[in-house]
């Protein structure tokens, strides 16, 4: 819930279809991910039993990477922190540091914070941590927002510096030591929903005769490391706990033209509006890339995730508190938020064939962090 104008009220973005007839419990046992992970392993359970719903969000893509940048509107200072296409929570901790940076550098009395997705609320965070006065606006707060529908697995990449944020903003080696560091602090309370995960990245096994690859779910590992995984419902509501807590004021608003910007009451803002950038600030490198889960009930004993990529296209599991995740869809351009059923099926085919060939989960060291 937020407020608006003295009203409190719920919003919805994602269309959710239903592909079961029971739900989920409304309270799940708090866990963590142990230390070392239950080997050998058990399956992920696919049955219809298990079914829960199917979930569409759309990502915030952008031609040229991700936009970092100081900008001005009359008076005030607007800097933007958007399109970090399908790397939002990788992304959101290096990024946010990068604007608060930028922020703390002018002595603001007050700040806006246009947009509550994971780089929103990251970046007022990082403010009001420094104790400056915050106030968020959005059109849609969690649990309604995009971020609460993605992936949420922490993946650094050797090159987030392409195109015209190539010598913007933090260097890839920045961004990198920034990701793990940035979580790292809520590990330690289970109501941040981060936790440490067994990770695997597979690709259909080769067919030239070498068999010095490792297998795993009848596919070539081509890495595997732990990383952190994140619990977008748990992480999202618990950052906006402690931001009320630190003072900050949520704000249901929907901005249609620079001038509602001009008006609000704040000499600097952060643009972290995702998508909503490319009509409110006339951004056309904006696009939306297109993801579609399927929800599966609970399982707890599911300690490993993986991505494998087909050549029917890629296939994620990635496991939480409230459901087990599957994907995983990348439709580049198409703005379409209904589930479809013939993706949900490919999905869940797809994910019964490599069960069908689980006999155990390969060991990975409690050290072999990402880096």
């Amino acid at each position: 819930m937020v407020r608006q104008s003295g009203k409190w009220s719920i919003t919805r973005r994602s269309v959710v279809l239903s592909l079961g007839t029971a739900t989920l419990a409304a309270c799940q046992t708090a866990r963590l991910v142990p230390t070392q992970s239950r080997r050998p392993g058990v399956p992920v359970q696919l049955s219809p039993a298990f079914f829960d719903r199917s979930v569409v969000g759309l990502r915030p893509g952008r031609i040229g990477g991700f936009r970092l940048a100081s900008d001005k509107l009359g008076e005030k200072l607007v800097v933007h922190n958007y399109g970090h296409g399908g790397d939002g929570y990788t992304l959101s901790w290096p990024c946010a540091r990068w604007a608060a940076d930028q922020i703390s550098k002018t002595h603001p009395g007050s700040v806006g914070i246009i947009g509550a997705g994971v780089s929103g609320l990251t970046t007022a965070w990082l403010l009001a941590q420094r104790g400056i006065n915050v106030s968020i606006y959005a059109e849609q707060f969690s649990p309604d927002t995009t971020s609460n529908i993605a992936g949420a697995i922490i993946l650094t990449g050797p090159n987030y510096r392409s195109g015209e944020n190539a010598n913007s903003g933090p260097s890839d080696d920045a961004i990198n030591a920034d990701v793990i560091a940035g979580f790292t602090p809520f590990l330690i309370d289970p109501r941040y929903g981060v936790y440490w995960i067994d990770h695997f990245q597979m690709r259909p096994l080769r067919q030239d005769g070498q068999s010095t690859y490792e297998e795993f779910l009848g596919r070539r590992v081509t890495s595997k490391f732990r990383t952190i995984m994140v619990d977008p419902n748990l992480y999202l509501a618990a950052l906006m706990q402690d931001l009320s807590a630190m003072g900050v004021q949520f704000w249901t608003k929907k901005f249609t033209t620079l001038g509602d910007l001009a008006r609000l009451p704040h000499t600097a803002l952060v643009n972290c509006s995702g998508l909503g950038a490319g009509i409110l600030f006339d951004d056309e490198n904006m696009y939306p890339i297109r993801g579609q889960l399927t929800l599966l009930k609970p399982q707890p004993e599911i300690d490993y995730s993986y991505i494998s990529r087909q050549p029917g296209g890629i296939l994620y599991m990635f496991p939480r508190r409230e459901n087990i995740v599957l994907g995983g869809t990348h439709q580049r351009g198409n703005a379409h938020l209904l589930p479809e059923p013939d993706e949900a099926e490919r999905q869940l085919r797809g994910h019964a064939e490599l069960m069908a060939s689980l006999r155990g989960v390969p060991r990975i060291s409690p050290d072999d962090a990402q880096n």
